[in-house]
């Protein structure tokens, strides 16, 4: 299949699967790179300003806001969504754009609906990060979506994983037509991507399996080299932890629009997968939820839904700590996704316009959130999902 057929039935692909229209998903080689695509034109067509977002968060999802010219303003998230909470968001006359994200897949229909409500409300753009559920938008009662534009990964370790990759819906129906054009134009004029990086993309599983196996001194000094001369494309690098996108945006390459397509192939596959972990999760946890031991988001307990990552929400950041290495030493995986703020932790807090990444005081409930979550894998089989469930409770009632 050509390069430019390829492309097209990536859209085809993407608009099948969400009901949308093809002509409306723009492909990109990054999720970062496209918000960086989309808030450059909004810049540029109602001037600089601020974009609503939270510290629960990937700081690559926050580079591309200070990448724009545009300075980010966190809300505090709601407990129940891991999203931000629309009955408290700080709107201003400086705000341009609010940021929906559904951590680990987590949606509430009502709260997303309040809180792009409350976006348009302000005459500001309402954006969706789909990064966690690629091909998956919040929709209204009428069952169309809800944002101006939603962006949906790709990348490592997400439900539709070919380690690269990202697809951008621009809503066709935007009120502000000048800004839909300008958001249109900013991602359809993308350049095509670089050719080192795509020698690099296409190396980077074997390239991740040496590297994992080095020392870490010597690992990280060897990833930001590497990254710099583009043999090595890190899943974040230094520079992106000090409020930078590397790297320009680009549209993706054959390789990887390829790699995309399988990824789509076998989405269905690994939400199955994450379906039947979420449902035992929620089975076996929610009574401990019930009795104070730990807290569980309502939105991970309600219509069951495939997600990334199963959440957890401790006393303490010790507490989740402790729970963590007790899934490893049973001979499971479990990560900090989301611990520290701005994850895997800003270099310079500054630069994300925080006076210390340790105070998240203004935030009450994002800092109890950061503090405390364990995010449970969800793809794994159900053997493990019962192990986990069974280590989570010892650990807990102990």
């Amino acid at each position: 299949m050509a390069g430019l057929e390829r492309f097209e039935a990536l859209r085809q692909e993407l608009a099948r699967r969400t009901g949308t229209e093809p002509a409306d998903w723009y492909p990109t080689f990054r999720t970062r790179h496209a918000m960086q695509a989309v808030l450059g034109a909004l810049r540029s067509q109602r001037g600089a300003g601020e974009v609503i977002t939270q510290l629960l968060t990937c700081c690559t999802a926050v580079d591309p806001i200070i990448a724009a010219g545009l300075t980010p303003c966190y809300g505090d998230i709601s407990a129940q969504t891991l999203a931000l909470d629309a009955g408290v968001l700080p709107l201003s006359e400086a705000t341009r754009a609010v940021m929906l994200q559904h951590t680990f897949g987590l949606f509430d229909q009502a709260a997303d609906q309040a809180l792009v409500d409350a976006a348009h409300k302000a005459g500001v753009l309402a954006l969706e990060d789909s990064a966690h559920c690629a091909c998956h938008l919040a929709c209204g009662a009428d069952g169309y979506p809800l944002a101006d534009v939603s962006f949906h990964s790709f990348g490592v370790q997400k439900m539709a994983s070919s380690d690269f990759g990202a697809a951008t819906w621009v809503n066709p129906h935007m009120e502000d037509k000048a800004l839909y054009q300008a958001i249109v134009d900013a991602l359809t004029n993308l350049p095509s991507f670089d050719k080192r990086l795509d020698r690099a993309a296409r190396g980077y599983d074997f390239q991740i399996r040496v590297l994992m196996h080095l020392p870490a001194a010597v690992r990280h000094a060897l990833w930001d080299r590497l990254a710099a001369w583009k043999l090595f494309i890190p899943s974040v690098s230094s520079e992106e932890r000090a409020g930078k996108v590397s790297y320009e945006p680009s549209l993706p390459s054959a390789w990887v629009t390829e790699h995309m397509m399988a990824g789509l192939a076998d989405l269905a596959r690994q939400e199955d997968r994450s379906l039947e972990a979420t449902r035992i999760f929620a089975r076996e946890l929610a009574p401990l939820a019930q009795a104070g031991l730990v807290h569980i988001p309502a939105a991970a307990l309600g219509e069951p839904r495939a997600l990334l990552r199963f959440p957890l929400v401790l006393e303490s950041a010790a507490r989740a700590d402790e729970l963590v290495e007790a899934i490893v030493a049973s001979g499971c995986y479990c990560d900090t996704w989301g611990r520290p703020a701005l994850f895997p932790g800003a270099l310079d807090a500054q630069t994300y316009g925080l006076a210390s990444a340790d105070d998240l005081s203004a935030w009450p409930q994002t800092s109890r959130c950061i503090d405390g979550v364990v995010p449970l894998y969800t793809s794994v089989p159900p053997e493990e999902a019962l192990s986990v469930s069974h280590t989570v409770t010892s650990f807990l009632k102990s």
